[in-house]
């Protein structure tokens, strides 16, 4: 594949472009990353340059879709860190649930569903999914109905299938996805009940009385300014006591965290919101 390299003045041109035409800002966005995925997007559309980016995205709606779909980046797998997920399994859902009739897990940025699913999967093997309200979020439209579909690469299967085994003894991941053709489908029925929001990226609106947000290996792709905007916002939808877990390699120490999170489990990045 041929390369395209965008200038700095480049990049800010388009910025400006999509801040005056579709009123996105994303000048928080971390410069490596977004420069990288606007080459990838010239380069796989046969578009000449810079102008012709501009010119494309700020006439074709349909295009601007594309390109948000673009920016947000697919998780790799069902059960990434598997050890997160059997934590979640054998301890933090069940005390999550415990003394109350239901509660809510926030996903903010769905690109590809994993996530979704693999919370899913697990809240139905434990007989909890009717008692959880998932709330998933997205920049993307395209993203959104994908996953509404349950639409996934068949060439995750084996390391999706391989992550399941590590966390549960019994039953087997084909119980809840099958294969047609070049495409997988995940049961749909596992996320009938989620909530879908279309997000715009500065996320103002985000659900409340949330008592547990999986924002993972999504902050590193924004800078300290869209990091911290974030983690207010984070902040601001979770209950006192519940719990927001990032990346491995994200830190917030940057953040006032003492006076806001405490750090129940380093290994897994998984914060708690203090009670006061």
């Amino acid at each position: 594949m041929n390369r395209y390299e965008l200038g700095i003045v480049d990049t800010r041109n388009i910025i400006k472009t999509l801040q005056d035409v579709y009123n996105y800002d994303f000048k928080n966005y971390a410069l490596t990353f977004f420069k990288r995925r606007i080459e990838k997007i010239i380069v796989s559309n046969n578009l000449k340059d810079a102008d012709g980016f501009i010119r494309k995205i700020a006439t074709e709606k349909d295009f601007f879709e594309v390109f948000l779909q673009e920016l947000c980046v697919e998780n790799t797998e069902t059960f990434r860190d598997p050890s997160l997920w059997r934590l979640l399994k054998e301890e933090l859902f069940p005390q999550i649930i415990k003394g109350s009739s239901s509660f809510k897990i926030w996903f903010p940025e769905v690109s590809s569903g994993d996530e979704l699913f693999s919370a899913a999967i697990i809240l139905n093997r434990l007989n909890l999914l009717k008692d959880v309200q998932l709330i998933a979020s997205s920049i993307s439209e395209l993203d959104i109905e994908k996953t509404k579909k349950g639409i996934f690469d068949p060439k995750k299967i084996e390391v999706n299938d391989a992550n399941y085994k590590r966390i549960f003894s019994e039953g087997n991941l084909t119980d809840f996805y099958k294969v047609d053709g070049d495409k997988a489908y995940w049961d749909t029925s596992l996320i009938e009940n989620t909530k879908f929001i279309k997000q715009n990226i500065i996320f103002d609106d985000y659900p409340k009385g949330v008592k547990l947000v999986l924002f993972r290996n999504q902050m590193i792709y924004y800078n300290q300014i869209l990091q911290e905007r974030f983690i207010k916002i984070i902040y601001n939808s979770l209950v006192p006591g519940g719990h927001f877990i990032i990346g491995n390699n994200e830190k917030i120490d940057y953040w006032n965290s003492e006076k806001d999170f405490t750090l129940v489990n380093k290994d897994e990045s998984i914060y708690k919101k203090k009670l006061s």
